[in-house]
């Protein structure tokens, strides 16, 4: 396949922010697998009374690899205090874009192959004026299924590694959240897309909770998308995944099924420039979710019930294989 064509201009490689809390080890095999000569930012969240140790143990290790690395190259940001899963966002998000205008996001959990920064370069770079694209997807759950290469836009915008851009830190900075979560629905992003039952019910209950006090950044980031008409650009095929499923998990402990394990993360040389996008809503979504959730989410005409039906069976026979 042909390899990607990219310039050879350093100022297109989006820089790197990191959050991270107190996950030395798994911060520690992040920061051992990016790549040299890009502009990394690590935020680490402050301890709680339980942390402090563990935290102090991440600060030592972001900072062995400044020392390693090109220190002007590397930016340590340490928060004296706890902020919270969404306060240290919204606080990492606000130092980095006092200085740049792209970022690609990882948290401390996030795993990659080699074609993400690639990816990411080039798509930040093409889709910066597109006012209707708020997020790069760098994960995708629809690689489980064989098919051609396309971008899709998609509703979710997914936390798991993700690049964004100033302009739409400062959107999310003006969006306000809706005290009564079915307004959501109301969106006109939403006007002329078909949402199942289900589909609803899972973004009630998520932002009922988020309006009850759950500590966590994608929904509102998510909101923000919405209100303003936008979506991500999702990548059939995963450049990321998350092995953050033990008991030091914040929200997720439960290994999603579909996800893919690090190892299983193709490279994908080929030219990006190539690639067609299928506009939102579409069958990507639809499918993605029934991969993820179980169940069929916003769609463009009817899910197709023998995709489903196929798709279920191959699974249980996969399963019957590997015992």
């Amino acid at each position: 396949m042909s390899k990607i064509i990219l310039s050879k201009n350093e100022s297109l490689q989006a820089p790197v922010l990191i959050l991270a809390y107190k996950r030395y080890d798994f911060l520690d095999n992040l920061l051992g697998s990016l790549p040299a000569n890009r502009n990394i930012y690590i935020h680490i969240d402050g301890p709680r009374n339980m942390d402090k140790s563990d935290v102090a143990i991440t600060n030592d290790v972001a900072m062995k690899y400044k020392i390693a690395q090109r220190s002007d190259y590397i930016h340590i940001f340490s928060q004296k205090t706890n902020l919270g899963n969404l306060g240290s966002f919204r606080a990492s998000m606000e130092w980095v874009f006092a200085k740049e205008d792209r970022v690609i996001f990882l948290e401390e959990d996030i795993r990659f192959g080699e074609s993400l920064f690639p990816f990411m370069d080039w798509a930040l770079e093409k889709f910066e004026n597109s006012n209707h694209i708020f997020q790069i997807n760098g994960l995708s759950f629809l690689d489980q299924i064989p098919g051609k290469n396309r971008l899709y836009e998609s509703y979710s915008c997914r936390p798991w590694g993700f690049g964004t851009w100033k302009s739409r830190w400062e959107l999310y900075k003006q969006s306000n959240l809706p005290s009564d979560p079915s307004e959501i629905f109301k969106l006109p992003l939403f006007k002329n897309a078909s949402m199942t039952e289900s589909f609803k019910h899972k973004w009630l209950e998520r932002f009922h909770r988020l309006n009850e006090g759950t500590d966590t950044y994608d929904l509102s980031w998510n909101y923000a998308a919405w209100e303003n008409r936008a979506c991500a650009l999702a990548p059939r095929f995963t450049y990321t995944t998350n092995v953050g499923f033990d008991d030091r998990s914040l929200h997720t402990k439960i290994r999603p099924r579909g996800l893919r394990f690090p190892h299983q993360i193709k490279v994908r040389r080929i030219k990006f420039e190539d690639i067609s996008i299928v506009p939102f809503p579409s069958f990507y979504d639809a499918y993605s979710d029934f991969i993820e959730w179980g169940t069929p989410g916003i769609k463009k005409g009817a899910t197709s019930r023998i995709f489903i039906a196929v798709y279920t069976i191959l699974r249980r026979l996969k399963r019957i294989l590997n015992k």
